[in-house]
């Protein structure tokens, strides 16, 4: 089985005035220039079918906008039922709003499965205080694990590269050790740091996706990562509409994972996270 743990779908209502969205939210601005791919839960589905891949996790966007969260959460809902087994959604909420906890809990009786991508420089939270720990608590409370958005220190820049480096994430991971947290982007590198034993005692608790590898790391990071703290806590994500399997499965081939290992990344792994 194949499963794609990192996907993005956005609303009717979002894809058909993109501008207005644009105009409302500057990290969606910054990361969708002109004629940007946005991809809806029939497009996801029919390049699901496409590439031979049984389920994705869905997410929409990290809006900081309470009421386009909220939005989005309905539409993720929608999909998951028009699509069962397919899609598997995953809500948003923007942390700083004083009803972010909330919908969580309203995330969690819609049926879906966990939330985010959150991101902290999108919707303006920090990582490093105690700011989130309301939505920390519905989490814990709900058992939804989260999706973070992080971001490597070093290395080139783009649309969309954030503050959410290894070191906050470890700060975030030791205030918030009750919650299941997954560490989109291969976690900005943290797993590099797994030879120091108290950071590979961390990556244990931790679940690393692959979104965006082939935009940012050689194909030789899986062998790296694999070797230092093991394949049990990779997730195979896409980003798609950014990025699709093919990419990933050269990437794999390139990095000469077994068998084994690359039937744990592409969908075992995410499957026994998310109970499939």
């Amino acid at each position: 089985m194949i499963v794609d743990a990192h996907v993005h779908i956005l609303p009717d209502t979002v894809r058909a005035d993109v501008a207005a969205i644009v105009a409302r939210d500057r990290w969606f601005a910054a990361c969708h220039a002109e004629n940007a791919r946005l991809a809806s839960a029939e497009s996801l589905v029919e390049s699901m079918d496409a590439h031979g891949i049984d389920a994705a996790v869905a997410f929409a966007w990290p809006f900081a906008d309470a009421a386009l969260c909220a939005e989005a959460n309905d539409y993720l809902a929608q999909a998951q039922r028009r699509f069962p087994g397919r899609i598997i959604g995953f809500g948003v909420v923007s942390p700083m709003d004083p009803g972010a906890a909330a919908e969580v809990r309203r995330c969690a009786t819609l049926g879906l499965h966990g939330i985010g991508e959150l991101n902290a420089d999108a919707q303006g939270f920090s990582l490093r205080d105690a700011s989130f720990g309301p939505v920390a608590e519905a989490l814990a409370e709900t058992g939804l694990p989260l999706n973070l958005h992080c971001s490597e220190p070093v290395g080139h820049t783009y649309p969309g590269k954030g503050t959410a480096t290894p070191d906050v994430l470890v700060t975030f991971t030791e205030r918030y050790d009750s919650l299941t947290i997954i560490a989109a982007h291969l976690g900005g590198g943290l797993p590099f740091y797994g030879h120091m034993p108290e950071v590979h005692e961390l990556c244990k608790r931790l679940w690393f996706d692959t979104s965006a590898q082939p935009f940012l790391y050689a194909s030789s990071v899986y062998r790296a990562i694999a070797d230092v703290v093991g394949t049990e806590r990779l997730l195979f994500g896409s980003d798609h509409p950014l990025l699709d399997l093919p990419r990933y499965r050269d990437a794999l081939r390139d990095a000469a994972m077994s068998d084994d290992e690359q039937t744990a990344i592409l969908g075992g792994n995410v499957a026994r996270l998310l109970q499939l």
